[in-house]
């Protein structure tokens, strides 16, 4: 094993390793970066990251033309891999040595007047694990104090179903191992190419892949993306599994359609470039949000890139924070720790309402790098064959954030990332458990977040029945079902107009009728009540005249 340590600079060292694991099967470069602490005496890895030791990124001028690009590599010992995007390749080399990897990155960097940028190809992985598959319990939608756990420590999963179970085909890219098509509680998800005629073998939408009728497998190359490890559909199932079909899990959200896209291979493991190759494809056929449940990539300015081009379409990237149990403000995770606005990044909390902090897949926390925290520990969902299973990590806290996105998205659709992040993160439980450790303070609460939303624009209405959006919330009725609106009745007796109406109890607002006698003044004054807690019933006396009217308003608390 080949192994260079050099002298970056005073008090920092760097460590190159070449090494061979079963995780991929091509030879890698083991990079970590230590330091010295003068404050504690000690020295720490701040970085670890691994590369293909034989294979790049690069970013090539756009005057350059395919066959002036190969002369270049010819003359290098190199050959053309992939095409990421129209100006970016992977390149290839045949010599799999410490020595030989720095000096193509040099030479390649050299080219100034025909390579824009060059870097090694990273390796990155997905963030959850299979851990014991003992409780049979959802408790992250729903926590009742089950194994040990602390009552109403979750996303309030019924209670947000009580208000919406339908985003009506929101499109969610899911980047991870691929998806189980076959397993009966995943059925009917997957987003499908229209503009592709599937098994024709023609690229009849001219985008550059064959077939891709539900998405691509980048790790193979090829229009199959199904799942061969359990990652991607253990992510997906608390995202969309089917929900009220008698089988399984309850997935959060129903109604949404999943963009597939393969990029770790059967051993949870993949590449940069898949990953760039997978962002820029999710982009362009216009998912608008993106699940990641990916970590300990290394950094990469071409992913960074393609991140920004996300940031400007308004793509909300939900991104996992890592399962290290360090600090990503000290210890950069990638990607989660990339800087656009776009990103939320996601943290794991357990069973008893605080940050998971065990021996087993640890959450990465970090007071700037880490927005909030969801359900991560024990979350039971669909794998490979007929399978369930229990995993354990950040990757399974992502897709429950992912999922409330969806909702927002599809209530508001012209909200572009910031603002759907911000209803998220304006509207988690704050617990001093989670103080210091992400900006928030808090973790996910599927209702709030969704209030926040709709106090916003109360009157935009989703199913179209009439009701505005934050109306039905305050009366308790769905927003997504046309046929589940307010049952309000009014009618005329001894001298009073009464109307009756149900609500509910919400912190964010009231519904509150008003009387009037010529339909310009208008006055909560003088009306009697007769309702209860959950229902709104209060009458006026008509007019000497013979004529009242009564108005019913759905008002935000200020």
């Amino acid at each position: 094993m080949e192994e260079q340590t050099e002298l970056q600079s005073a008090g920092q060292w760097r460590r190159e390793r070449l090494v061979r694991t079963a995780l991929m099967d091509r030879p890698m470069i083991a990079q970590e970066d230590w330091c010295f602490d003068a404050a504690t005496t000690n020295w720490f890895c701040a970085r670890r990251d691994l590369f293909l030791a034989d294979q790049f990124i690069v970013r090539v001028a756009g005057h350059l033309t395919p066959a002036q690009f190969d002369a270049l590599l010819l003359t290098q010992g190199l050959q053309r891999g992939e095409q990421i995007s129209p100006d970016l390749f992977t390149v290839r080399t045949p010599v799999t040595n410490l020595s030989t990897w720095r000096a193509t990155l040099n030479a390649l960097a050299a080219q100034t007047a025909l390579v824009l940028a060059v870097e090694p190809d990273g390796v990155g992985f997905g963030s959850g694990i299979p851990n014991d598959p003992g409780f049979s319990n959802q408790w992250g939608s729903h926590n009742t104090g089950q194994s040990g756990g602390s009552v109403d420590a979750d996303v309030d999963a019924p209670e947000f179903w009580d208000i919406m179970e339908n985003v009506n085909g929101v499109v969610v890219a899911v980047l991870d191992s691929g998806l189980n098509f076959t397993h009966p509680d995943l059925q009917n998800l997957t987003w499908t190419n229209t503009a592709e005629i599937s098994g024709d073998g023609l690229d009849n939408d001219g985008n550059g892949f064959v077939d891709d009728v539900r998405g691509w497998d980048f790790t193979n190359g090829d229009n199959n993306p199904t799942d061969d490890h359990g990652h991607g559909s253990n992510v997906t199932g608390i995202i969309g599994a089917n929900r009220n079909n008698n089988v399984g899990i309850a997935g959060m959200i129903g109604g949404v359609r999943i963009l597939v896209c393969k990029i770790l291979n059967a051993s949870n493991a993949g590449l940069t470039s898949h990953l760039i190759a997978a962002t820029t494809y999710a982009r362009q056929r216009g998912a608008p949000i993106m699940n990641l449940s990916l970590q300990n990539y290394p950094f990469s300015g071409a992913l960074n890139t393609e991140f920004t081009a996300c940031q400007t379409a308004g793509i909300l990237l939900s991104i996992c924070a890592g399962n290290q149990g360090v600090n990503n403000d000290v210890t950069f995770n990638y990607p989660s720790c990339y800087q656009q606005t776009n990103i939320i990044a996601v943290g794991n909390h357990d069973r008893t309402d605080v940050r998971w902090s065990g021996a087993f897949n640890p959450s990465n926390y970090g007071a700037t790098n880490v927005d909030l925290y969801a359900p991560g520990r024990d979350i039971y969902s669909p794998v490979l064959g007929t399978s369930y299973s229990f995993y354990t990590g950040t990757s399974q806290a992502t897709p429950f954030v992912t999922a409330i996105a969806a909702a927002l998205k599809a209530l508001h659709p012209g909200e572009a990332a910031p603002q759907l992040i911000r209803h998220i993160a304006a509207a988690v439980e704050v617990r001093a458990a989670y103080t210091g450790i992400c900006t928030t303070s808090g973790r996910l609460n599927a209702v709030a977040a969704v209030a926040h939303a709709l106090r916003e624009q109360p009157q935009a209405d989703f199913d179209a029945d009439g009701f505005g959006d934050f109306h039905e919330y305050l009366a308790g009725t769905r927003l997504d079902l046309a046929a589940n609106s307010p049952g309000t009745t009014n009618w005329l007796a001894g001298g009073f107009l009464h109307l009756r109406t149900p609500r509910q109890w919400r912190p964010e607002g009231g519904l509150y009728l008003e009387f009037s006698t010529n339909l310009v003044n208008w006055t909560t004054n003088g009306l009697t009540d007769f309702s209860s807690t959950n229902l709104l019933w209060q009458a006026m006396p008509v007019a000497p005249a013979g004529q009242g009217f009564l108005r019913l308003r759905a008002q935000v608390t200020p």
